[in-house]
């Protein structure tokens, strides 16, 4: 039984060892870089025409991303999922029912303060080209959404917000 049992993982070790190599070898080393990139064009066509994703959505938070290095070039829907305007809102209003609590009249103050925060700070999204140049800007409140094509040389920047890239 012990014979059997060290047979079997050795196998199954030796097939571990083996498979990676065996499905990633498509000789993709032959081709010169163009007729490399062609392939990919092609595989991206027939990627959208059988109505597959090309990339998995992307949770981007506050921050700047290359187009081309940490987002690839295409069209997308961007959606905001949540801006900094409702963190302020929840964190204002639990403060405004902590001072309310007390018989304070700056509980309904801070409380009010709170609801204000999500319609008065909303997202900012910027598309950025050379130099620090704006070429597009939007402002979102949460769950709104923008559809944007993004080419190599720009960047996107998010600024007070969370939001996911959908690929189209």
């Amino acid at each position: 039984m012990k014979r059997l049992l060290s047979m079997f993982l050795a196998f199954v070790l030796a097939l571990a060892v083996l498979s990676p190599t065996a499905y990633a070898d498509y000789g993709l080393e032959a081709f010169n870089n163009d007729q490399l990139r062609d392939l990919y064009d092609c595989v991206r066509l027939e990627m959208k025409s059988r109505g597959l994703k090309l990339q998995q959505d992307i949770t981007l938070r506050e921050g700047k991303y290359i187009v081309g290095d940490d987002i690839l070039p295409g069209t997308y829907t961007l959606k905001c999922t949540e801006t900094t305007g409702d963190t302020y809102d929840g964190l204002y209003s639990s403060l405004g029912d902590l001072y309310g609590g007390s018989d304070s009249p700056l509980g309904g103050l801070i409380g009010s303060l709170g609801g204000m925060m999500s319609d008065i700070i909303n997202t900012k999204i910027e598309i950025i080209g050379d130099y620090g140049t704006v070429l597009k800007s939007y402002e979102l409140k949460a769950g709104e959404s923008v559809q944007l094509t993004l080419s190599e040389n720009t960047a996107l920047q998010i600024v007070d917000g969370t939001c996911v890239l959908t690929a189209e």
